[in-house]
């Protein structure tokens, strides 16, 4: 097996001292841009995973896992970070929880393990990566992804509801309570995302169900916030647009129409029901309560968690193996570099639609 590549193998490429290199990926304003942007090449050139400097100084992995969300200010990121702590204690590892603030930069080097501190393992709730920062990863951390599933890439496991099928048992339970004309809030671009899944789904359940799918009903918002939800919901009212139902890509949203309709005077859901996902512990407390839909929280958590510590321990070994292959073969530095890695896999989590007076007939 190829010896993967270490910290002195970055500073000969790069012509510097292992301490530069440490100050680069450490991020320490110590270094001359030009003296950086070398170490920085080196890095990419050779696939050095920055997290091995970690390894190198212990002697050994660090159990510890990132869990980089969006933001916090989303209450579904603050329990599922509460949840991955409580259950990753439990398994003797620690959870550092990163906000990225929907910075590709940030999430970038997450992924590709180019961050101060370093980790056994990445899960990460992508709000800006593109397919590319995973297919282009010549090595890095495993990596495990909630919700988005980007693209199937080696090292990278996807880990989500069906939001196919839960688009569709939205749109059953609507038809099923006397709806018609359903808004889709949260339409998002070309990139498969949780938003097109679910659009998808949308789509799919309303031609079966012969609804109308016209253009105005199927609306792209700016995030997935509450504001954004009840100005999306406000301009559509604007624009005289005729809905009874409005299906939004989260509960955020969903808070922000209910907000909008009721500054309208519009009854729901006598005059429009209203559905969410993420099943927030503040649906239950909306005026009215909100329907929603609810992945199975602590099996997300327990799938993530095995996902990651399984690619932590997969990569210790690997380590193992090569370093006693390296010394029983009597390798040196000009044997082929870089780490072996494992194809993506998808792991579904149970859900369920749970049915509030948003949406009672």
């Amino acid at each position: 097996m190829a010896r993967r590549v270490s910290i002195k193998d970055v500073a000969q490429r790069a012509g510097v001292s292992w301490k530069t290199v440490s100050n680069v990926v450490n991020e320490r304003p110590v270094v001359r841009a030009d003296t950086r942007e070398k170490v920085l090449a080196a890095i990419d050139e050779l696939g050095y995973v920055p997290n091995h400097i970690g390894r190198d100084l212990r002697g050994g992995p660090t159990r510890s896992i990132a869990l980089v969300v969006p933001e916090l200010q989303n209450p579904y990121f603050a329990r599922l970070a509460e949840r991955m702590q409580a259950a990753a204690r439990e398994r003797g590892y620690t959870v550092s929880v990163e906000v990225s603030l929907h910075s590709a930069e940030v999430e970038r080097a997450h992924v590709r393990g180019r961050t101060a501190r370093p980790v056994d393992a990445v899960v990460i709730s992508p709000s800006a990566l593109e397919p590319s920062d995973l297919l282009d990863r010549r090595s890095g951390p495993p990596v495990v992804l909630l919700g988005e599933s980007l693209t199937a890439a080696p090292n990278v496991v996807h880990v989500a509801i069906d939001n196919v099928s839960s688009a569709a048992d939205v749109v059953r339970h609507l038809v099923g309570t006397g709806h018609r004309r359903l808004l889709f809030l949260g339409a998002e671009g070309a990139v498969r995302s949780t938003g097109t899944d679910r659009l998808a789904g949308f789509t799919a359940a309303s031609r079966f169900a012969e609804l109308p799918l016209e253009d105005a009903l199927i609306r792209a918002t700016g995030a997935w916030d509450r504001e954004s939800g009840r100005e999306e919901v406000l301009r559509a009212l604007e624009e005289g647009i005729a809905f009874d139902a409005v299906v939004a890509g989260n509960d955020l949203l969903a808070i922000g129409a209910l907000a909008a309709l009721r500054e309208r005077g519009l009854r729901v859901p006598d005059d429009v029901a209203v559905v969410g996902w993420d099943d927030m512990v503040e649906a239950a407390w909306t005026v009215p309560t909100l329907t929603s839909v609810a992945p199975d929280l602590d099996a997300l958590v327990a799938a993530a968690l095995a996902a990651a510590i399984s690619g932590a321990e997969r990569g210790t070994e690997q380590d193992a193996e090569r370093d006693a292959g390296q010394a029983a073969a009597g390798a040196d530095d000009s044997g082929k570099r870089g780490a072996s890695r494992t194809g993506g896999a998808e792991t579904v989590i149970a859900h369920r639609l749970i049915v509030r007076e948003s949406t009672r007939a």
